[in-house]
């Protein structure tokens, strides 16, 4: 099984607020999960929503909605429209629900690069969309990343994380004096797509508290995995890929696959690896608890040698909070 296969079962969360908007019949079915595998069907296609009947049950405590694997394509076009209303203007959303758009493409887009293995133009598409939405936002308010932070709280770890490292990439890309769009949309692409090889493992690094010799020998393969996958796909250029390639270098030179060092690793790869470190860090795993930001941030001072210096550095400064 590959990875994050296991984390998209037969029925998959969705946003229930997105469909405020709309009072169209539903083209799908809608569940609340009773216990960890019971689901109770809450509205049928045709269906109109019943909001008091959903606010009924969120007083109940039951937060999260859910649709069936097999209907899950239908909601998600409905969510790429957004997507592209959400950057063409044409839909006026709140900074929650623009968020919230973004989340559910992506949730989307991971679900289809890992569990349907549909790595193909249509989600390149969708990852940049999610990036230059998340840079729109992030350039309204750069504090706003703490509200997708908590909307990603209850995702699949690769979807969380495949979301933060991008976003984090890009704050730190501007931190640093990056200013070109263009150059922007392509940190936060390579930081969203870094770990796209991993799909390709034989194991979920997820289940595993210490790998194998063998393990470790297929985990280090994941860059190059990563760009076979995305090398000749139309949409992704040529920087995405090297970010891809070199995100696991150190300018110590013991980084893989390569052993590049200082100079010769492609600096949007730097940035990509230190918001890669960091996100992993605060991120509860299966096989251990998730680290303080400030732990988090000692951590990447500590490891002299594996990051660029002097972007740790500036990383540490935009993290921690200023006195007034």
């Amino acid at each position: 099984m590959s990875y994050a296969a296991v984390k998209f079962e037969n029925y998959i969360q969705i946003s229930l607020q997105l469909l405020r908007r709309f009072n169209n019949q539903l083209k799908f079915d809608i569940y609340v999960r009773r216990t960890d595998s019971d689901y109770t069907k809450l509205f049928k296609k045709g269906d109109s929503i019943d909001w008091e009947r959903v606010a009924l049950y969120e007083a109940k405590g039951i937060k999260y909605f859910f649709v069936t694997k097999d209907e899950y394509q239908i909601y998600s076009l409905f969510v790429e429209r957004l997507g592209e209303q959400l950057l063409e203007s044409r839909q006026q959303l709140t900074v929650e629900e623009s968020f919230v758009v973004l989340k559910e493409l992506s949730q989307f887009t991971i679900h289809e690069m890992t569990v349907n293995f549909n790595i193909d133009e249509r989600a390149v598409e969708n990852v940049s969309n999610v990036v230059e939405g998340c840079i729109k936002e992030l350039g309204k308010d750069p504090k706003s990343l703490i509200n997708v932070v908590k909307l990603l709280a209850n995702q699949p770890y690769i979807l969380k994380h495949s979301m933060m490292v991008s976003m984090f990439s890009v704050l730190l890309a501007k931190a640093s004096g990056m200013e070109s769009e263009m150059n922007l949309r392509i940190v936060g692409m390579g930081g969203f797509l870094h770990d796209v090889g991993v799909s390709q493992l034989t194991f979920d690094p997820e289940d595993e508290k210490f790998l194998s010799a063998e393990q470790r020998k297929e985990m280090w393969r994941h860059p190059e995995l990563g760009l076979q996958l995305l090398d000749n796909l139309k949409g992704v250029r040529t920087e995405v890929t090297q970010i891809i390639l070199q995100h696991h270098e150190q300018p110590n030179g013991t980084g893989y696959p390569n052993g590049l060092r200082g100079p010769e690793i492609y600096h949007p790869a730097k940035i990509v690896a230190i918001a890669d470190a960091f996100c992993a860090m605060i991120s509860q795993r299966s096989f251990r608890e998730a680290l303080t930001v400030g732990e988090a941030l000692s951590r990447l001072k500590e490891l002299s040698g594996k990051f660029d210096k002097k972007l740790v550095d500036i990383f540490v400064k935009l993290m921690t909070p200023q006195k007034s």
